[in-house]
């Protein structure tokens, strides 16, 4: 249940200096337990319930003053009463998401709302005890019957009523449960009625220390074949098992709760070097992260390096608990960083066209012919004076880390730090120590003098979060608390530091679509959404792509060492294509054309030869599948899974948005990029 779901919902407000006497009437009019207190500034100073209106008319005070609450504790609206603690507060103001208080809660209102959740699981228990399978049997300290659900009544052939405030012996014959009352220990024992096998398991049943009495809970096990059939299920669920195990690119390991390997997967052994055939001693790496896991009871992840030191690792543990909530099994998987390595390869190849282009022009104007760019370059000169935080918006590839660039040169901080990053490059476990910093000895593998994130690198000037979208929901609420207070907390510290940072946020999906589905803050959606700057897709600027044709050929005349012309047909076709891809996609092209050339005149033939029947260009690493004679089909699906990859790459800057739009883990498209890489390479 919801805090606004039970609190008191009013806007009545009483100040101070307002007389007892009157407000006492005003509550006894409204119907009302108390009220909240305002001082001279119309801000909020306290609280009274009906209990201190009453001793303040019995003592003679005569104002609100006299005797109202200072201590306030505020909730708010979408709070779960269930994870809130009123203690001895009277009322606690109630605040609406937008901060504004609403109402109050008053401690009776609190435990009415707890007495009714109780209720309705008291409710979901007794359906429990009644739909149960097993026949659950309960008696008192004196041996006679309390409780016994339908299954029960069956075994024992006999009905709740007549058995209920029977003595246990004149209704079944076990006496067992008699047993655990004069003991208190619980025991589990197999019995034999009839024909009929019983498997009972009976438990002392304590109020705090106090021994109440006795429940036994009792199975037919007669239909061993059952128990058969089950058995065979689990062998071939495990055998199952086995082979995914086997086969995961990700290491794998199980220890027992002290650190000892009882199984690895191949992946694991090689990072290690160790065989998997033979008993092992386990890793320093595995040893450490076990006992972390030990230590907090819950999961942990560090990062790390294979034996050799060549590869970059994170290594995640996840403990499997006994019923006595002892670890038994401590499930680990590493991930080869690698991968990551190869991403950030990729995402430095992107910004290589752009530093050219830095190189070649040392112009600072920015390419604007069409109305629509002169528009949002009037915005944006205006918007980069005020020191406040931006959302860019606008399909990929447009150019927004281009448009944030702009911002801070034209601002008064374009002499202090920018600084870059893309949210969707990250890995989630590496997110919060990347932007937020780290304390050295925060946990296995970090430097010892700690780091400083993202966020104290660009103190003093601006930060630019490109695929702000990408953000994961368990580090959204950290975010929005950094650009409200304006101090962040590395991870292994308790101590703020204050910074001084502009935002610039970038995102090509649609964040209020994201809040209505629940995967993106609403607040933090309103925070970054300050100034919102939307930036057209390069379809509906084409004048513009003339100016970007020459100012890329430049670049890449100086880059490959040769000159080339454009008729003003070919230049007609590249500004009536669509281009899904904006303004990235058009680079693409022109390096193409310069990369594929054989004469110095390129016309509208040598455009039209990139573009295929569907008017979408095709890329130069893909062949052409054409179903006229017969090829295996592993390497037709190979061929088509790249051609796809190196679509979706046109339009998206990170594996995570290719592996996004294609409906696949990002892992999936790193490990398929590097094996048809490898493949072409060796071909």
């Amino acid at each position: 249940m919801l805090v606004k779901e039970a609190m008191t919902r009013t806007s009545i407000k009483y100040f101070e200096n307002d007389y007892i006497e009157r407000v006492a009437k005003g509550l006894l009019e409204y119907h009302m337990k108390g009220g909240l207190i305002y001082n001279v500034k119309d801000e909020l100073s306290g609280w009274f319930t009906e209990r201190d209106l009453l001793a303040g008319l019995l003592e003679g005070r005569k104002v609100l003053s006299e005797i109202y609450q200072t201590t306030l504790y505020f909730l708010n609206e979408s709070d779960e009463l269930q994870s809130i603690t009123v203690e001895d507060q009277g009322i606690c103001p109630v605040l609406n998401k937008n901060g504004q208080v609403t109402g109050y809660l008053t401690r009776e209102q609190y435990l009415d709302a707890h007495a009714r959740a109780s209720q309705v699981e008291l409710s979901r228990l007794d359906a429990v005890f009644n739909s149960a399978h097993n026949g659950i049997l309960s008696i008192d300290l004196e041996g006679r019957i309390t409780s016994m659900n339908p299954p029960a009544e069956r075994m024992a052939m006999v009905t709740r009523e007549k058995a209920i405030g029977k003595f246990l012996t004149d209704v079944v014959t076990p006496s067992g449960l008699l047993n655990v009352i004069r003991t208190g220990k619980g025991h589990t024992e197999k019995y034999r009625v009839g024909k009929r096998m019983y498997l009972t398991h009976r438990t002392p049943l304590y109020d705090g220390k106090k021994l109440v009495g006795a429940v036994g809970v009792f199975q037919d096990i007669s239909e061993i074949e059952f128990v058969s059939n089950e058995l065979e299920s689990v062998k071939q669920l495990l055998k199952e098992q086995e082979t995914i195990l086997d086969n995961s690119t990700d290491g794998i390991c199980i220890t027992d709760g002290t650190g000892i390997i009882l199984k690895s997967n191949q992946s694991f052994c090689q990072l290690f070097n160790l065989d998997q055939n033979a008993p092992c001693d386990t890793p320093k790496e595995i040893k450490e992260i076990v006992n972390q896991v030990k230590v907090k009871g819950m999961p942990h992840n560090v990062m790390g390096t294979s034996k050799d030191n060549e590869n970059s690792l994170i290594i995640s543990a996840n403990p499997i608990k006994n019923n006595a909530n002892g670890i038994e099994r401590v499930v680990i998987n590493v991930k080869d960083m690698t991968e990551f390595d190869a991403l950030r390869s990729e995402l430095e190849k992107t910004k290589s066209i752009l530093e050219n282009l830095n190189a070649a022009e040392k112009s600072d104007s920015f390419i604007a012919q069409s109305s629509e760019m002169k528009r949002l370059l009037e915005t944006i000169e205006q918007v980069a004076k005020v020191d406040v935080t931006v959302l860019l918006t606008g399909e990929s590839g447009v150019g927004k880390e281009e448009i944030a660039k702009l911002i801070q040169q034209s601002s008064p901080r374009s002499d202090k730090p920018f600084i870059k990053v893309n949210c969707g490059a990250i890995p989630e476990t590496l997110m919060e120590s990347e932007l937020f910093g780290y304390e050295g000895g925060a946990f296995t593998g970090a430097l010892k003098k700690g780091k400083a994130g993202l966020f104290e690198q660009a103190n003093t000037g601006t930060l630019f979060l490109d695929e702000i979208g990408e953000v994961p929901s368990h580090l959204q609420v950290k975010l929005l608390r950094v650009l409200q207070e304006m101090e962040i907390t590395r991870v292994g510290s308790t101590t703020p530091t204050k910074i001084d940072v502009r935002v610039i946020a970038a995102t090509n999906r649609d964040l209020q679509e994201l809040v209505r589905e629940g995967s993106f803050r609403e607040d933090l959606f309103y925070r970054l959404n300050v100034i919102p700057v939307s930036i057209p897709p390069l379809r509906q600027r084409a004048e513009d792509i003339p100016l970007l044709i020459n100012t890329y050929a430049k670049i890449f005349a100086a880059k490959y060492g040769k000159q080339l012309k454009f008729s003003k047909k070919a230049i007609q076709v590249l500004a009536n294509y669509q281009w899904p891809g904006n303004v990235r996609e058009l680079v693409n092209i022109i390096e193409r054309i310069y990369v594929t050339a054989a004469s110095k005149e390129v016309d509208e033939q040598d455009v039209m030869s990139l573009f295929s029947k569907n008017n979408e260009p095709s890329t130069p690493f893909t062949k052409s599948i054409v179903v006229n004679t017969i090829i295996p089909l592993k390497e037709a699906v190979e061929e088509l899974e790249w051609e796809l990859i190196q679509k979706a790459s046109l339009t998206e800057k990170s594996y995570r948005g290719v592996a996004r739009v294609l409906e696949v883990n990002p892992s999936t498209i790193v490990r398929k990029v590097q094996k048809y890489k490898e493949g072409r390479s060796e071909s």
